[in-house]
Order: C-alpha cells, then structure tokens, then sequence
C-alpha cells in the first residue's frame, strides 16, 4: 500500500505510544529519597515533642473527671481549696499523704495521695498543702467506677497560692459559734478531755463560754519530728495551759474545730501548784484566783443545765454551814463519773480541783466524794414532781405511757403510776446511742435515775448517764400471724405479714441499717430484708452461717423487693465460703465470707472508735478489714492488734470511697491466731 501523509502522522502517534523510551529520561537516586522521608519523619517526631513538652498543662475541673473513664492515667493540674486536714499514714509499708481538695465545681471532693519518695520529700520540704489553702497541683487520675482519685507527681507541681493567714497577733476567740470555715484563729485556755483519734491529738481548750476543740493532727509530728514529743506528751496528761492558734475546721460539716498547722503556733504553759482555799473564799474572791487551779471542799446541791450542756452547771455550798453557794462547770463525762445518781446524791461533799478561767467562770477538772449522801428515792410521780428542780432523784417501777425518739436520737418517754400523775423522762441523744437497748415501749415497767428539770412547762427527769433507765418488765409484742407464700411472691404482698424461704446470699449496710440479700433457689429472684444490727448477728452471722444456707424469713413486706425483719431460723446451715485474700477482692460485693491465717499489715483507729486493719495472706494480696465502733467494743480489746499478728476474719465484701473491704459483724468475725 502507498504511504500517504496521513499515514505517516498515525505512525508518529504510534510510535509516541508504543515507545516511550526512544528519548532519554531524567534519573533519580532512591535512596536519597529513603533519607529524606526518613528525616522527615524524625522531625516531625521531634517537633510533636518539643510541642508537647513546653505546651501549657491544662487546669482541669473535678466535676470533668468524676466517673469519666476516658481521663483515667491523664496528668493534668487541679485548682481548689484543701478542706480536710492532710492525712499521713503508711500503705502496703509506705509512707503516704493523703489531700482532699475541691474546686467547688460539684460537692465531690478528690482525694490525692503522695507516696514516698515524694511524701517524704515534701516532709522534709514543708511543703506540704494544709486545711484552708488554695492550691495548684499536678496530678495523674485514677478513675474505678464512679470514684475518682489523683497522685501527685513531682515536689515542683506542688503550688501554694493563697493560705490563711494570722495576721498581726492573731484573732483570739472564746467559742466557734459564727466563725467562718477556713479562718485563722486563736484561743487560751486550760486543756481538758485529751484523747487520741486516728486524725491526731484531740482536746478541749476551756473558756469563758464553754470549751474550743483543738486537733494537732498527725502530719505534725512527721514535720517536726522530736521537737513535738513534749509538747504532745505535755497536753496529753491535760490540765495545763495553752495558747492555740490554727486554722478553723468544720468536721463532718457541724463540729467546728481548731487545727494546727504548726509547732510554732502552740505554747505550752505551766501548770501552776494548787492551793487549797475554802469555799466561800473562793466564791467571794474569784477574781483573786483568774487562771489558777486551785483546790477546795464543797456541798454538792443540784445540777442546773440544760439536758446538752457540757461543760454543765451544778450547785455547791461551803462546808461550813454559812449558806455560801456558787456556781461551778463540769464536763458531762466527769458528772457521769462521779456521781452516779443510784447512790451519790445532793448533800454530798467533794473535794474538788478547779480551774478559775475568770470571775464568774470555774471549771472543775477532778471531783472526789468524801462524804456521800444517798439521792432522794421517790416512791410516786406525784412525789418527783414535788422535788426541787436540780435535785438527783431515783424513780422505781412506773409504767411507760408513750415513748419517742426524736430525729436527733433522744429519747423521750412519759411515765406514770396508779396515782395518774406523769412526768418526762428524758434521754439525750449522746446516753441513749449507748444505752445497748431500744426505747421502752408503752406499757414497761422501768426505773430512771437522773436530775429533776423544766424544760418551758414540761417537768422532766434528765438521764445523764448509760445506766440511769433500767427496764424492770417489758410487755411481750403481740406474735403476727404470718401467711407461708413463695418468695417469687413476694411483691404481690405489699403490707401482709409473710413467711418463706430462701438462699442467703449478700449483707449490705447503709445508715444504721443491715440489708440481707435471699435468693429463690434458682438463684434468680431476690429480695432484701431489713434489720437491726442485733438481729443481724443473733441470726446470720457470716462467721457461722454460710453463703447459700437455706433460711426461713418471717417479716412484713415493705415493697416489691423490701420485707421487714421480724423473726428468722436457719433450715439448712452451710459452711461459711473460706477464701484467700486474693479470693476475697475477687467476690461480689456483699459476699458472706471467712479468710483464714491472714496477717496484719498495719492499723489505725479511726476518730469515731472504729478500726481500720489492713491483712494480707500468701497470695500478697491486701484487703481492708473495717470493724464498727459498737462491734470493737464486744471485741474486748484496748487496741488493734500489732503488725505481724495473725487473724481469722469473716464478714462480708465491701467497698467505701474506693476502699476493698471486708467488714466485720459480730465479735466472733475477728480472733486473734497468734
């Protein structure tokens, strides 16, 4: 075929196409790119970190962390107050300090712990955050669930930005009444009631209204070191003199307190020798004797207070026959001491050591009987009603006509006679909370003991001591009839009296009352029964009956899933679920169980009697063993025991503001090994 023009320009195209290498191409090195991508990453590495490392760590609110699980491990500041006093205790055996501190963006306050080398370091430092102080913190969060708790990382990411501050000579105060949380104040006064508390050294300063609470708390003694021991030693024996200043704290939001910052902040005075002077010299002459202690002779009369009075006001007279009386304040716990109002009655002598805090104020710091007259045993109502006001007087057999307990906790029980006169007795919540009994019900038979009061218009008998009511008779509650259903049946019998049966399977507590977890025997339906401590462990004690036993319930149904306890027995007993340590943080919350040969750790006691004892057992495993008040005092022990001891502990699994616990019911769910 003849070639045209066109082509030949197809064949150009053509050849363009289908041979692209006829002309020379550019070359390139590939491995100076590989260099190149290579630097490139590093410094973009590079540059992240640089960025990261001098960009500004945010201030971050608590309320954004509280439960939030995406800001677990985050570092990061918190800005707010410190409203607890710092804690120090030791931990798995090291020395920690706990802060708690809140930025007022939610009513849940963070705790943040410092562990050695860092507690330490800040010991030694003085640099540690107090009650009252604003601070900034660097912190690394920890979220479990919804509680929320922080580290602190390094000495320099401690900020102190505002404190509170004495001033010039400091503000010195004679009670708390209306001063503000977090004021830096001061007070004089002779020391009264020292005792220890988990927090520190507890103790009353004396004034001319009353009594001020100081704390030296334990993070003094770790700052100071040797230099405190006579100071605390000092107070501790109580009596002597002091000149407090510190920060003012609100415990549990209601008590208001003095807590020292520093040792530089207490002066310890002397105890001056205690002359004897007579009454009436005393009397006349009070000024003379402003800030002494000083020792005299007097006719107890009457006690003239209110039933929450403490320091209370009680009556005295001269020895002497010449109608001398004057006023002098004792503390309820001393009263209670020294005259119990079975046998120590008005008209008895003591020889008294007193503290004259000024003209009209003395305060009475040992009371010995010398010459005891008995209280005035009256025979009728009508008889005590007859009595002066202020006198002690003892009231036998009368029958309850109504009884009370008012929100506060205290008791108010009218009783009468045959003669149809009534009178008031009445229990301050601080005796009846001890009285180891409930409120006699209408139709008793008791006998009180106390000091004849008017409350307005009311005439009453204050009981100012554990043993002042005695129940003679008590009228037996009439027995219910109780309807047997299944426990499945339960919330259809909203009101009725029933009974049935079921597996025990968890205890929880929540204020003041034990819920008991039955279950159907298939394990899938349940409901809680409510109960007093006493009935709890009277029944089912965790060290005795175990997980799963099959027990009888007879109660009244308060809901769907709620029945009020009234009478319980145990059909089938089963061992109690023994477990290791490490077993024991693995349960479910509530689980009734035993650990056997574990070891104690360490211990502390806590302000309000309770015990708190870390064990631990082979698997190296440790759990918080929680005792109550009221279980530590059936233990009839005076203190924890020491570290290395060996305990058996049954109770039931639990957990408080993050806290592994096993708490304790019954004395029988804590013994001593070896």
């Amino acid at each position: 075929m003849a070639s045209t023009p066109e082509s030949r320009e197809y064949l150009e195209i053509e050849k363009y196409l289908y041979y692209p290498e006829t002309e020379e191409r550019r070359l390139y090195n590939v491995g100076f790119l590989k260099i190149m991508a290579v630097l490139l990453v590093i410094a973009s590495v590079v540059g992240v970190f640089a960025a990261a490392l001098y960009a500004p760590i945010p201030v971050v609110r608590i309320s954004d962390v509280q439960g939030n699980v995406l800001m677990n491990y985050a570092t990061f500041y918190v800005e707010g107050v410190v409203v607890e006093p710092p804690r120090v205790d030791y931990s798995g055996g090291k020395l920690r300090i706990t802060l708690t501190v809140n930025d007022n963006s939610t009513p849940v306050s963070l705790p943040v712990y410092a562990y050695d080398p860092l507690a330490s370091e800040m010991i030694k430092a003085r640099k540690i955050p107090f009650i009252g102080d604003r601070v900034r913190l660097l912190v690394q969060l920890r979220v479990r669930e919804d509680f929320a708790y922080a580290y602190l990382q390094d000495l320099r990411g401690i900020e102190i930005l505002e404190r509170p501050e004495r001033g010039d000579g400091g503000v010195y105060v004679d009670s708390l009444e209306g001063v503000a949380e977090y004021s830096y104040v001061c007070v004089k006064g002779l020391v009264k009631s020292p005792r220890n508390v988990s927090a520190g050294l507890l103790f009353d300063v004396t004034t001319s209204r009353g009594a001020v609470t100081v704390l030296i708390p334990t993070i003094v003694n770790h700052v100071y070191g040797g230099d405190v021991a006579p100071v605390i030693s000092t107070i501790s024996a109580g009596g002597v003199p002091v000149d407090v200043c510190g920060v003012v704290y609100y415990y549990r939001g209601t008590s208001p307190e003095i807590v020292v910052r520093e040792l530089e902040d207490i002066s310890v005075g002397v105890i001056p020798a205690a002359e004897t002077v007579g009454f009436g010299d005393l009397v006349f002459n009070t000024a003379l004797y402003e800030g002494q202690t000083v020792k005299t002779q007097a006719r107890f009369l009457g006690v003239y207070c209110e039933a929450f009075d403490d320091p209370c006001r009680l009556v005295f007279e001269d020895v002497e026959g010449q109608g001398i009386t004057g006023d002098i304040m004792m503390p309820r716990t001393l009263m209670a001491a020294v005259i119990d109002p079975w046998t120590v009655g008005s008209g008895t002598v003591f020889n008294l050591t007193v503290n004259v805090v000024n003209s009209t104020y003395i305060v009475a710091y040992s009371a010995d009987p010398v010459e005891v007259e008995p209280p005035i045993e009256t025979s009728s109502v009508e008889e005590a009603l007859s009595q002066e006001r202020g006198r002690i007087i003892v009231l036998k057999n009368v029958s309850v006509l109504s009884s009370s307990v008012t929100r506060g906790g205290s008791w108010r029980i009218y009783v009468t006679d045959p003669s149809g006169f009534n009178i008031l007795v009445f229990v301050p919540s601080t005796v009846a909370k001890s009285m180891g009994f409930d409120i006699p019900s209408q139709g008793s038979y008791i006998s009180v003991a106390g000091y004849r009061h008017v409350y307005g218009r009311t005439d009453e008998i204050v009981v100012y001591t554990v043993n002042g009511v005695v129940v003679e008779t008590a009228p037996p509650p009439p027995s219910p009839a109780f309807l047997e259903i299944d426990i499945k049946s339960v919330p259809g019998y909203v009101g009725r009296n029933v009974s049935f049966t079921g597996l025990f399977y968890a205890i929880r507590y929540d204020r003041g009352t034990y819920y008991v977890e039955v279950r159907s025997s298939d394990e899938e339906f349940a409901v809680n029964i409510s109960m007093k401590w006493e009935q709890l462990t009277s029944f089912l004690d965790p060290a005795l009956v175990g997980w799963k036993s099959l027990i009888r319930i007879n109660g009244t149904v308060r809901s769907a899933n709620l029945v009020e306890y009234v009478h319980g027995e145990v059909v089938q007993l089963r061992d109690p679920l023994k477990v290791t340590v490490q077993e024991a943080l693995g349960l479910p919350l509530g689980r009734p169980l035993v650990v056997l040969n574990a070891t104690v750790v360490s211990s502390r006691v806590l302000s309000n009697g309770s015990w708190e004892i870390n064990i631990t057992d082979s698997t190296g495993a440790t759990i918080i063993v929680f005792i109550r008040s009221e279980i530590v005092g059936e233990l009839g022990m005076a203190s924890p025991p020491p570290s290395g001891a060996v305990v058996r502990v049954a109770g039931f699994r639990d957990v408080f503001r993050g806290k592994q616990e096993i708490e304790v019911v019954s004395k029988n769910g804590f013994t001593i090994l070896g």
